[in-house]
């Protein structure tokens, strides 16, 4: 989304800044729109054709691998 659709995901890393500071106010931790614990910027940074694989990451693409 970053490379394809730059407004949209642009438009993704306010969103999550904007829950953030509200959870701020509220006393809570943060979320993030991506599964690596971090603001969606840092970890998906710019020019990055993949993304990293991580102890989660089984390599299927499909959605039913290893059921």
């Amino acid at each position: 989304m970053r490379r394809s659709e730059p407004e949209l995901f642009e438009k993704a890393c306010q969103l999550e800044a904007l829950l953030n500071r509200h959870r701020d106010g509220l006393g809570k931790d943060h979320v993030y729109l991506t599964r690596f614990a971090r603001p969606l910027r840092e970890a998906i940074p710019d020019g990055v054709d993949t993304l990293p694989l991580d102890e989660f990451d089984t390599g299927c693409d499909f959605g039913w691998c290893m059921t």
